[in-house]
């Protein structure tokens, strides 16, 4: 019966890992992968001192995001995608520290090698638009990818 029981569940897996391998969100993850430098930033509806943003820089794959300041991770986390939604959703989710298992919700566009990206951090509304404005606490960043 176990032998049955696993069978069934390596089958289930199987297809599972067959219907979303060609989905819209498996296929922006493939085109997110990479590194990215920050353009600009703002945060709560402030812009970041060019020399920050110029410090900025995001590494992501298929699953795992993370950002850096300089040889410093900010955040070292995993995300997903719903690439269905418009705009585009992604959940960003801590792996370590306060934030572990807590998710910031947001949004991106993908338009070549420019990824707009904009969230608030976890247990905030998702924002609705691509804008930062002062009392929002939403972070707005537009990245280029590295070559």
């Amino acid at each position: 019966m176990k032998v049955e029981l696993y069978a069934a569940f390596l089958a289930a897996l199987a297809t599972v890992g067959c219907s979303t391998a060609t989905s819209p969100g498996d296929k922006d993850a493939q085109r997110l992968a990479g590194s990215w430098k920050c353009l600009s930033a703002t945060v709560n509806g402030k812009a970041l001192p060019a020399e920050t943003v110029g410090q900025l820089q995001l590494n992501l794959t298929t699953n795992r995001y993370q950002t850096k300041k300089g040889e410093q991770v900010l955040f070292d986390s995993v995300y997903s995608l719903d690439a269905s939604k418009r705009p585009k959703e992604i959940n960003i989710t801590g792996t370590e520290g306060d934030l572990a298992g807590k998710a910031a919700q947001g949004i991106y566009e993908i338009n070549g090698d420019t990824l707009d990206l904009c969230y608030t951090m976890p247990g905030k509304d998702r924002p609705k638009g691509f804008d930062s404005i002062e009392g929002s606490e939403v972070h707005l960043t537009v990245w280029k990818r590295e070559r």
